[in-house]
């Protein structure tokens, strides 16, 4: 009996000892956190809080301020950026506390964009990936500036995330849901840049014929771009017009190849 007794305590050392020498790996939703994290820090070491609004900035900002008038939206120009900045810039002159904002709310949506790719790669190939994109100056300097561009890459990055996860066969409207919430959040940004990234995918939908899929990817795309077709008709006599105008405004709005 001694002998069994201390063979099961062995036994069970053994088993402890292999067990704290296998290293732990990190829960995804943690591992894709602490990216996030780095990412916000990084750009507010990087990219200094204090940095001065530039024009386009400027031109976002004022549309909600009270402290200057409205400075002359033009045709490309989208109501995202004044809606992101809204809840800072609508009370504080400050512009370090905007960056800072800014910043926080990078780190929140480069997390969220990670995310929506669960599933369909391993965590450390999302966190490496994450790193990467964090970690390219475009990403790190447009992240704190009250500028579209970084909006719209997320945008695409949970559309096409959960785009896959539906194509996959993932049960449940979560996913559904986030192809919206994306489809929006480009149109809303930037509406021309969310037509590009959204036509492949409505393209591929009816060829799947998967409705469901594409009411929520004409759903969230339209949702976005309401305001800026409403304007289109109110301001520049109608949506083609305004196209016209934007095209002219940022040197063509077609095809351009960058080698």
């Amino acid at each position: 009996m001694a002998g069994g007794a201390n063979a099961i305590l062995l036994g069970r050392r053994r088993g402890e000892t292999a067990m704290s020498g296998t290293p732990r790996r990190l829960p995804v939703d943690l591992l894709l956190a602490a990216v996030a994290a780095v990412f916000t820090v990084a750009q507010l070491v990087l990219v200094h809080p204090s940095m001065g609004l530039g024009w386009d900035e400027t031109v976002y900002v004022s549309q909600v301020t009270t402290h200057h008038p409205a400075a002359f939206f033009s045709a490309p120009r989208s109501r995202g950026v004044p809606l992101l900045v809204a809840p800072v810039a609508s009370w504080s002159a400050s512009t370090e506390l905007l960056r800072v904002y800014l910043a926080v709310l990078s780190g929140l949506g480069l997390y969220l964009a990670l995310r929506a790719w669960r599933g369909l790669f391993p965590s450390h190939v999302l966190a490496t990936a994450g790193a990467f994109f964090a970690t390219l100056w475009v990403t790190l300097f447009y992240g704190p500036q009250a500028m579209p561009n970084y909006w719209v890459a997320i945008g695409a990055l949970i559309c096409v995330g959960c785009f896959l996860r539906v194509l996959r066969g993932e049960s449940g409207r979560r996913a559904l849901w986030g192809v919206a919430a994306g489809a929006l959040l480009m149109a809303l940004m930037r509406p021309t840049d969310a037509v590009w990234v959204a036509v492949p995918l409505l393209l591929l939908v009816l060829l799947r014929r998967h409705w469901t899929l594409l009411l929520a990817l004409a759903g969230g795309l339209a949702a976005g771009g309401l305001e800026w077709v409403i304007e289109a008709y109110a301001w520049y006599g109608g949506l083609g017009e305004r196209l016209s105008r934007a095209s002219e405004i940022q040197g063509g709005l077609g095809w351009n190849f960058a080698v």
